[in-house]
């Protein structure tokens, strides 16, 4: 069923530090740009925030929504809120201060209205509003653009969130879980909360960093960069450290390690491109934590190519010039060729889901060449790395294709 959410944000914060309960700081961003992203990717088409007073918090926040392609409205009372939504569409409710899993907002998308989101009424869940004596709200409800106007019209001074809510269950609400045997996660705890003050939205933001995880990537950016990354990028996200400026400083870097590459100064080029791989890498968990693409846009993916190549091109030339031998640039431009097929393959592969190989990580890739040099360096063969890269490279793009011609002989 196509949606869209309703978003409340109006009500204060309990510490005060950000006003509104919805500029609460979580993983360097914003609470509500927490909320809004996490129900576009359920699949909504589009989010209305209701909002009394906008400050210029929001204001920029939604500026940062809206350079990302993602439809944002305002709406100043509930009539008008209304007005945003398609009469056809259903209404993803989400309430004021709501930190949830993605796993919550797609087990709602996924149903039909009218659905209430609910935890057991227990201690530990009192900070959510009481449906009946088994059940609190965990902040989530399916509803659509008539019971939304109804209750609008005849709201007067009522809190919306609450009244809509008990509107939807006076209309025979299922009621689903989040935790037990039918529910969404296995433990509610994890899964929702409510943040009324900013020591909460921090806590749930380094939560959602230690739970996030990049399946993809190479061994160095798995077993090396990651656990850098897991320990920088926190401190980075209090200080509202922004990814694009790390990844531009990994990029400079790397096209200064092709600089020294160049001019033959092998172990600082080598120390300036093992440097860049975990400034990358810290970018990626802060776009994780604040769920955009961890690999950046493709402008970004195409300068770090560029710049990967630039330095191996730069190695092949440095063993040309010490061992007189042109083959070894030639070798490097080869890698070049192979790491780019195997890139495809890999990208390819990934349209059947089926299809996940369990050696990934060991495929080659440019952070992955890059490392492949300390051996050689540190032995004082060097100069055979454009070699051993090619071989691993031409390796890896073989594995890959016989996979893809297997997966392609199971389907058919």
């Amino acid at each position: 069923m196509a949606f869209a959410a309703l978003i409340a944000a109006y009500q204060e914060a309990e510490d005060g530090e950000a006003g509104l309960r919805a500029m609460l700081p979580m993983a360097g961003r914003s609470l509500l740009e927490n909320q809004v992203r996490r129900a576009i990717s359920a699949g909504a088409s589009h989010a209305v925030i209701l909002v009394e007073r906008v400050p210029a918090a929001m204001s920029a926040a939604l500026d940062r929504l809206k350079r990302d392609g993602i439809a944002v409205k305002l709406a100043r009372d509930p009539m008008d809120a209304a007005d945003h939504f398609h009469p056809e569409e259903g209404v993803l409710l989400v309430a004021d201060g709501l930190v949830a899993a993605p796993d919550c907002f797609e087990a709602m998308a996924a149903r039909v209205s009218p659905t209430l989101l609910v935890v057991a009424d227990t201690p530990e869940n009192e900070d959510f509003e009481r449906v009946d004596a088994e059940h609190r709200w965990a902040g989530l409800a399916l509803t659509n653009v008539e019971a939304l106007a109804a209750t609008a019209a005849m709201l007067g001074d009522w809190d919306l969130q609450s009244t809509l809510m008990r509107r939807i269950v006076q209309g025979g609400a299922d009621f689903l879980p989040v935790d037990g045997e039918a529910g969404v996660v296995v433990d509610a705890g994890e899964a929702v909360l409510m943040a009324e003050h900013s020591d909460k939205s921090r806590g749930a933001g380094r939560s959602m960093l230690r739970r996030n995880s990049l399946q993809a990537g190479s061994w160095p950016e798995r077993f090396v960069y990651a656990v850098i990354a897991m320990r920088v990028a926190p401190a980075l996200l209090d200080r509202g450290v922004e990814a694009l400026w790390l990844r531009i400083a990994a990029i400079m870097f790397t096209l200064t390690a092709a600089g020294a590459f160049w001019w033959g100064w092998l172990w600082t080029g080598l120390i300036l491109a093992l440097l860049a791989g975990p400034l990358d890498a810290i970018a990626g968990r802060i776009d994780l934590a604040q769920l955009r693409d961890h690999e950046g846009g493709w402008e970004i993916r195409l300068i770090r190519a560029v710049s990967h190549a630039l330095a191996i091109l730069a190695m092949g030339r440095l063993a040309m010039n010490e061992t007189g031998e042109v083959a070894f640039l030639i070798l490097a431009a080869t890698t070049l060729a192979l790491l780019f097929l195997t890139y495809r393959a890999a990208q390819n592969l990934r349209k059947f889901p089926a299809s996940e190989v369990r050696y990934r990580p060991w495929l080659a890739d440019g952070n992955a060449a890059i490392w492949l040099i300390i051996p050689f360096a540190a032995t004082g063969f060097w100069f055979y790395w454009p070699l051993a890269t090619a071989i691993y490279a031409y390796i890896s793009l073989f594995l890959l294709q016989n996979i893809q011609k297997e997966v392609m002989r199971q389907r058919d």
